[in-house]
């Protein structure tokens, strides 16, 4: 039998209730930053596109958290420390649910981002 095509919303949905309401939130912002922002499932999870079609941000629910994604996150300026990560380019912010989302930085970063893929 053929697995279920995942859509934006069945990946959120699957989650815990309070890492759902966290990548809600999380979805409405990047939508409210970036309204001309795509979005698609790619890697088994949510991802937003820019308007050529390439993956930029992403999100991951996991069993406590959220995380907000950034494909070339470390390219990314974060006078604050906020993004984690080790890997050569993808960095992330984690976000529980009993935390205050940091809107201000992450749509700096949401920003940053689109104007790096056009350059």
């Amino acid at each position: 039998m053929a697995k279920p095509v995942q859509t934006v919303d069945s990946y959120i949905a699957a989650r815990s209730p309070p890492v759902r309401a966290t990548l809600k939130s999380l979805r409405e912002l990047i939508h409210a930053t970036l309204p001309e922002i795509e979005e698609g499932m790619k890697w088994g999870a949510p991802v937003f596109l820019d308007s050529n079609g390439v993956p930029v941000v992403y999100l991951y629910g996991g069993k406590d958290h959220a995380n907000l994604g950034f494909i070339h996150g470390a390219e990314l300026d974060d006078p604050k420390g906020l993004l984690q990560g080790r890997g050569e380019s993808g960095r992330h912010v984690e976000i529980y649910p009993d935390e205050t989302i940091p809107k201000a930085a992450l749509k700096k970063f949401l920003r940053q981002c689109i104007e790096s893929s056009h350059p």
